[in-house]
């Protein structure tokens, strides 16, 4: 079973830093190619602000899940470690990633709610923008799944004693 997780879990991890490296070289060479066509040959893509937008919320989110995976983002360290009790710095770290947990789900409800009901179409492309969107549910249900994966030692490991 252990083999079957570690096997999902390179998956995953392989998934986002495809999607983050090909979002960012698709934004990259996007965003040549107009600038390029409009100072060089007069012209432009219409469509070349679209893409960008919806490569960008996917290179975010898809990124920030990224960021959780290799503990990218900021903490409370300050407010964690100052409390001389081991226990207690448990405590307070459990209550943040709770917290932490709590707030991505409800966020992962409300926009999977927002993109399920998104009928609006595209303007230039005449897309349902809900294909746009779709990535933002997707990189908050892969931001849970690496808080979850390394609760562990998230909460018991010790930095403060490290430090010292």
């Amino acid at each position: 079973m252990k083999k079957l997780f570690n096997s999902i879990d390179t998956i995953i991890r392989w998934l986002e830093n495809i999607v983050c490296g090909a979002t960012l070289t698709a934004i990259v060479c996007i965003a040549t190619a107009t600038v390029i066509a409009r100072y060089i040959f007069q012209t432009g893509f219409l469509w070349a602000d679209e893409v960008n937008q919806a490569l960008l919320v996917a290179m975010g989110m898809f990124g920030s899940a990224r960021a959780v995976r290799t503990n990218g983002h900021t903490e409370f360290t300050m407010l964690v470690n100052k409390p001389k009790s081991k226990a207690v710095r448990i405590a307070l770290r459990s209550v943040f990633l709770a917290i932490t947990i709590v707030f991505l789900v409800l966020l992962l409800i409300w926009t999977a709610q927002y993109t399920a009901a998104g009928t609006m179409l595209s303007t230039t492309l005449r897309i349902p923008r809900m294909y746009y969107y779709v990535s933002i549910p997707i990189g908050f249900a892969l931001m849970i799944y690496e808080y979850l994966r390394t609760i562990k030692s998230r909460t018991v490991d010790d930095p403060a004693t490290e430090q010292e």
